[in-house]
């Protein structure tokens, strides 16, 4: 085996989303050597599935609504605001430009977008006819990916892909100071003088997601996955190895506010045809089988299904009933609606064509249906038979569907609309333990210096908690405690690199976060409802989504090239 040895004065695990803006954030502020490693072919990560800031809240206090003349805060200027601004000049205003404005005129009660909003603009032209509107590619994930990569090359930072980090190495101090990965070509030793974890979560690790959820991923069955493949925690197990605290509690696991949906998605094909699953229509399993009231009242549990697949049947006369429907989610979103019945019509062509997986069937029979659908076509046959009986007697006598959703199913052409139970990132459970600094903490709540986490793989401090209902996601129910952590965090943020600073050591002192009580840092936790050292005690926040990764690695980077500075 060959082994080559690189020394770097930051290294940074992962090139996703929190990785990339870690290691140029960095390498924006002192210039020293920056070296990022990252496990898969090439740079995405999770970032890449990611469409905007989502739960971290929207973007607030930027140059950009400055110059627009909306109100914004200055003192502190929010998180979001800062690395906005960062990522404008870390990428070009031009550039900028094509994938975000500033929305001039509020949008309507039910828009996400309102006056004075960052608009994460239409998908970038190479994905814009891609049918799922709330998830990547050629949204704001993959263009922030895009081009950092093509900032790490301009800047002569150091970018290793098919490298995959291992293992933490202590100096005779006890220090982190050497990551052990392997390559294509052999083993990889880099010394560094701080490093940022930022490799994402475990959500393709099987193993650690029984040990966690066994009741969602232990008992067989099929998972459709969103997790990229490389996502298999290696670097939380290497952290827990050298002695960093792994949070243990169990979060929430159903979406929102988890990681896994086992109801009704289609992740990632055209979510405006889950109209046509729901009321009217019939869900059978792949056995052709009935196993619930469609309309919502009753039923099993489609963990207990055949790989976790549901199939929605409906006929003509039920689709163009769902077409005349408005597209809420695209409304809220403020996107145009798309055309139901020819994502309907992509779909089936797409499958007839033999493309990999089921999405849509169409057929003029029941019979014919169900060979396309490969399944048992007398017992499909007979499922529709009984189903259209129930619809004249007026009487479900299996699920006790009302008699006003009772509609029969016979007018051809005839269409199966496939979803599955579906997982994607981890979020931040189990992850690596940070403080409100991304400082990775030990079993006793102690600083590991010179080590940070970022991204999903950590157990994120200071409000980017998924399903946290902040400005973005519905209304502001930050709690007055969180709102002033966040404000700290902002302040401190700011001061890391200023002029004036405030001699504030790297692990945070009162007078740097607004002399607050609490652990490391003296900051409350903005989630969490207590101290910093709660996370200890399974009251820490886990990260959200694609906000939070980039927050969290704009942090990570700011306060480790602050420790490299200052050594």
């Amino acid at each position: 085996m060959i082994t080559k040895i690189m020394d770097c004065d930051l290294l940074v695990l992962g090139a996703g989303g929190s990785g990339l803006v870690a290691g140029a954030r960095a390498f924006d502020l002192i210039g020293e050597k920056v070296v990022i490693l990252e496990k898969a072919k090439k740079p995405a990560g999770c970032t890449y599935f990611a469409s905007g800031m989502g739960e971290s809240g929207p973007i607030t206090d930027s140059k950009w609504q400055k110059d627009a003349g909306f109100k914004v805060n200055e003192d502190p200027q929010d998180l979001s605001g800062q690395f906005f601004d960062w990522l404008v000049t870390a990428t070009t205003e031009e550039e900028a430009r094509k994938m975000f404005s500033v929305i001039k005129t509020g949008g309507d009660t039910n828009s996400f977008w309102k006056a004075g909003s960052i608009k994460n603009l239409e998908r970038t032209e190479k994905y814009k006819d891609l049918p799922d509107h709330s998830i990547g590619p050629g949204r704001m994930g993959s263009w922030v990916v895009d081009h950092l990569t093509e900032y790490c090359k301009k800047k002569g930072i150091t970018l290793l892909t098919e490298t995959r980090a291992r293992k933490f190495v202590k100096d005779d101090q006890g220090n982190v100071t050497v990551c052990i990965a392997d390559t294509k070509d052999g083993q990889l030793v880099i010394n560094f003088k701080a490093c940022v974890i930022a490799a994402g979560g475990y959500g393709a690790n099987k193993e650690l997601l029984k040990k966690y959820y066994p009741k969602e991923f232990g008992a067989g069955g099929k998972m459709h996955s969103l997790c990229p493949p490389a996502m298999t925690g290696d670097c939380i197990l290497a952290a827990e190895e050298i002695g960093a605290y792994i949070d243990p509690t169990i979060r929430s696991a159903s979406f929102p506010g988890g990681f896994y949906g086992d109801g009704m998605v289609r992740h990632p094909w055209s979510p405006g045809l889950l109209t046509l699953a729901t009321g009217k229509c019939v869900i059978i399993n792949l056995h052709g089988k009935r196993w619930k009231n469609e309309a919502g009242a009753g039923g099993g549990d489609l963990a207990a299904q055949p790989d976790g697949v549901w199939i929605a049947i409906v006929d003509s006369d039920i689709v163009e009933a769902a077409a005349s429907q408005k597209d809420n989610m695209r409304a809220m979103m403020g996107e145009p609606s798309r055309d139901l019945k020819a994502d309907l019509e992509w779909e089936a062509a797409m499958d007839d064509a033999g493309a990999s997986g089921n999405h849509t069937r169409k057929a003029d029979t029941f019979v014919e249906l169900a060979l396309k659908m490969k399944i048992d076509p007398s017992a499909f046959a007979g499922t529709m038979e009984r189903y259209n009986k129930f619809c004249e007697t007026g009487k479900d006598l299996d699920f006790g569907k009302s008699a006003q959703m009772l509609q029969p199913v016979k007018k051809p052409p005839f269409y199966a609309v496939f979803g599955n139970r579906w997982s994607q990132s981890t979020k931040g459970r189990n992850g690596i333990a940070v403080n409100s600094r991304f400082q990775v903490l030990d079993a006793k709540g102690e600083v590991m210096s010179g080590l940070y986490a970022a991204g999903d793989g950590c157990t994120i401090f200071g409000g980017f908690m998924i399903g946290s209902s902040n400005g973005a996601m519905g209304g502001d129910i930050w709690t007055a405690e969180e709102k002033v952590a966040r404000t700290a965090l902002s302040r401190a943020l700011a001061q890391a690199f200023s002029s004036s600073g405030s001699g504030a050591s790297e692990a945070g002192g009162p007078s740097m976060m607004g002399g607050m009580p609490g652990g490391q840092g003296g900051m409350a936790m903005m989630m969490g409802g207590g101290a910093e050292t709660g996370i200890l005690k399974g009251k820490g926040s886990p990260c959200g989504g694609l906000g939070p990764a980039f927050l969290s690695g704009f942090c990570a980077g700011t306060f480790a090239a602050k420790y490299v500075k200052n050594l």
